[in-house]
């Protein structure tokens, strides 16, 4: 053999070492990034900021005050990358307007008269809308400042909540757990355990708008519900189920949003704020998609739980976020969740977290462009 041929041998392995070490650097060290860092600060504490970021350049951050979910960013079928949820830029701001993308809990939904009962005992817990108590009540999970880390690239949110602090039975240790993967499908995980008998229905009030637009109009949504519940005036469900078809309710073959509200208006004088009944379902199939045909853009939902919470606002004047001021239908709602109202109502399910005993949930979204 030649020297020209022994320079091109050394040259072709040292290229193929180089490119293994790099594969193994990658996978090592590139494969997801984690960053925390200060958001700002509210009544003299610090409010962090985590971030997740996969192989693909989509991502996820949170922060600690109300375990807010504060970005959802992924590209658009042209590479153009946006927060395709409703995010506030401040503490304070996310503080005077609620529910927007935070953790909600101890119950999602509406509690009839703040009253229910577990094992015969009738309880009754702080009210803060009216008569009734919604989101956990005036101390829910929104209103915490959660502690939080970056552990083996999750994010990983938790708190102690004092019995006589939110009015519920039981102490209560809550962990909030969120992961992103390189399918570009991020998963929050709620996990608690209580010194006594108490209720546990967690959820992410997410605000979602795929679309470069001030409103979801052009978007579409599919759930897969053959019913939602009958609401009373105040919100909290009658018991009743009724069927979705051949009524502005019907989104289980897909169904454009602007649509939608156009027919909810017509037919019922207002626009989205309902609970559906999910069917029975495999765990790989999603609840729900929203799709958005100009962006490209798509968020499928999966849960095993049976509700999905649709919420389409019209009374956004005066909020700030960051996509410019709102506007009516600006954003959609939609929470995945145990039926609200649950223990007040027989066959809506069981929330009871009793006493030692560990229960999770988990809710996936799953981003396609």
């Amino acid at each position: 053999m030649d020297w020209t041929s022994v320079q091109k041998s050394i040259i072709i392995h040292i290229k193929a070492v180089s490119k293994l070490e790099f594969i193994i650097f990658k996978e090592r060290f590139i494969k997801m990034q984690a960053k925390k860092e200060l958001f700002d600060k509210y009544n003299d504490q610090d409010i962090q900021k985590f971030t997740l970021t996969n192989d693909n350049g989509v991502s996820i951050s949170v922060i600690s005050l109300g375990a807010t979910w504060q970005a959802f960013n992924f590209p658009d079928k042209n590479g153009k990358t946006a927060n395709v949820l409703l995010s506030q830029a401040s503490s304070k701001k996310i503080m005077a307007n609620q529910y927007f993308c935070q953790a909600i809990g101890r119950t999602a939904g509406r509690i009839t008269n703040g009253t229910f009962s577990i094992k015969g005992k009738e309880y009754h817990v702080d009210q803060n809308e009216g008569s009734t108590t919604l989101h956990g009540g005036p101390h829910g999970f929104n209103t915490q400042v959660w502690n939080g880390s970056i552990e083996d690239n999750k994010i990983v949110l938790e708190k102690h909540i004092d019995s006589s602090e939110d009015s519920f039975p039981g102490n209560i240790d809550v962990k909030i757990t969120w992961t992103l993967d390189d399918d570009n499908t991020a998963t929050v995980t709620y996990s608690a355990k209580s010194d006594a008998d108490t209720l546990f229905n967690p959820t992410q009030h997410a605000y979602f708008n795929l679309s470069d637009a001030n409103n979801v109009y052009g978007q579409s949504l599919t759930i897969d519900a053959d019913n939602y519940l009958e609401l009373n005036k105040d919100k909290t469900p009658s018991g009743k189920m009724i069927s979705v078809a051949g009524s502005a309710y019907d989104f289980r073959s897909g169904q454009n949003i602007k649509n939608g509200i156009d027919d909810m208006k017509a037919s019922v004088g207002h626009t989205y704020d309902e609970v559906y009944v999910i069917n029975d379902h495999k765990v790989e199939d999603p609840i729900a998609t929203l799709s958005d045909p100009d962006s490209g853009r798509q968020v499928s939902i999966f849960s095993n739980r049976n509700a999905l919470v649709v919420f389409t606002p019209d009374d956004l004047d005066g909020v700030k976020f960051e996509r410019g001021a709102g506007v009516p239908h600006m954003g959609i709602a939609m929470e995945a969740q145990t039926l609200p109202d649950t223990p007040n109502h027989k066959g809506f399910g069981d929330i009871v977290l009793p006493a030692g005993e560990e229960k999770s949930y988990s809710i996936s979204y799953k981003a396609e462009f």
